[in-house]
């Protein structure tokens, strides 16, 4: 007699709901991920849980033709050391780096991040450009983005401030023109959306663009799921380190028009695989905020 050709007896069916329900209970006692969404509490600390991220989702590059040739995506993990706390004054830093490498250049994909690349190879450094701490991302001909875990509600801390510096801008880049789409400078902000986050997620794009003025503001040519900010414009700031701050629940109320959900994950982004031409950036570290910050630099204490 296959099961279900009769109901279960009640004594089994009692022993079936309680199984289902240890194992819910254990799912939530062991995922910080799954207590941070469902409660409303951040999330313990990743120490043990090496490579325990969410997958990227979409940025650019999933709206990309798959033609013939095609390269296919790669992507590469780094042990995530932890999901990053607000400090006693509110902030929460997202550091280049969880740990200083002890010489430095140090190439490669810094502990913290996982990198996941599109076109080409991926070329990462941990660099000092003066007193910062800063990630130099290369691109040629390539295009690849470094994600972060983060969980944080931007009603609570809405200022994203972070500073950059472009080296090298691809000449023709221009966020509105879907074959020149390359920008050599990007940060994003991407908001999950349950139960399919690789599908349904919103991002907000800033970008230092080639061509586009400050100020644009469009959709994707690429993905109808990214909404882009052109915060930067132009070489004219070239080799200049520069501060941006963003209201993120301002932009994604503007953007999407309802109010911001949680952010799951932040992206840095170079490319100039559109364009057949290079790109060089140097980016500092970010802090959310409940209020703004004057400093940006990343505290020594958070680098350990």
């Amino acid at each position: 007699m296959r099961l279900g050709e009769r109901g279960l007896r009640p004594t089994a069916s009692l022993l079936v709901v309680a199984l289902v329900a240890l194992i819910a209970a254990v799912l939530l006692v062991a995922s910080p991920r799954h207590r941070a969404f469902f409660f409303n509490r951040p999330p313990a600390p990743l120490d043990e849980q090496a490579g325990a991220v969410l997958a990227p989702p979409t940025i650019k590059a999933s709206a990309r033709s798959s033609g013939a040739g095609a390269p296919a995506s790669k992507a590469a993990v780094t042990a995530a050391r932890r999901v990053p706390l607000p400090d006693a004054e509110g902030r929460i830093w997202l550091p280049v780096v969880d740990r200083v490498p002890f010489r430095l250049p140090a190439e490669g994909v810094p502990l913290g991040w996982t990198s996941k690349e599109f076109v080409g190879r991926a070329s990462v450094e941990v660099v000092r450009d003066g007193a910062r701490l800063a990630l130099r991302l290369r691109s040629d001909h390539s295009s690849f983005a470094l994600y972060r875990d983060i969980v944080v509600d931007p009603n609570e801390f809405p200022y994203l401030t972070w500073s950059w510096k472009a080296v090298r801008l691809p000449p023709r880049g221009d966020v509105r023109e879907r074959a020149a789409d390359d920008q050599g400078a990007q940060v994003y902000v991407i908001f999950p959306r349950w139960p399919a986050p690789l599908t349904n997620s919103d991002v907000i794009g800033y970008v230092w663009d080639s061509r586009a003025p400050v100020g644009t503001r469009i959709t994707s040519t690429k993905a109808p799921n990214v909404k882009i900010v052109v915060v930067e414009s132009g070489m004219g700031a070239r080799e200049t380190w520069r501060v941006q701050e963003r209201h993120v629940a301002q932009d994604y109320q503007t953007l999407f028009g309802r109010p911001a959900p949680r952010v799951g994950q932040v992206a840095l982004m170079i490319d100039s695989d559109d364009t057949k031409s290079a790109a060089e950036a140097l980016i500092g570290g970010l802090v959310f905020s409940r209020q703004r910050v004057e400093n940006v630099e990343i505290p020594t204490s958070m680098l350990r």
